[in-house]
């Protein structure tokens, strides 16, 4: 496994803890759960910065993207 620059740590921990938080349509998942994220963000004590919701958003718009080609 490479080695997780510490500017990342955070992501990682609350990414694991809400990749199964997904919103779904007709057409298959639509994405993350917000209201999910930011819950579980106060929980781990998780400071929501714009940097850290840039890196969430982007592992989601990876999930989205590998959906739709499936």
């Amino acid at each position: 496994m490479p080695e997780i620059m510490p500017e990342n740590i955070d992501v990682l921990e609350l990414w694991n803890d809400v990749d199964t938080q997904w919103r779904a349509g007709g057409m298959g998942i639509v994405g993350l759960d917000y209201r999910e994220v930011r819950t579980r963000a106060k929980e781990l004590d998780i400071e929501l910065s714009v940097c850290v919701w840039r890196k969430i958003k982007m592992l989601e718009g990876k999930i989205l993207t590998k959906s739709d080609e499936d």
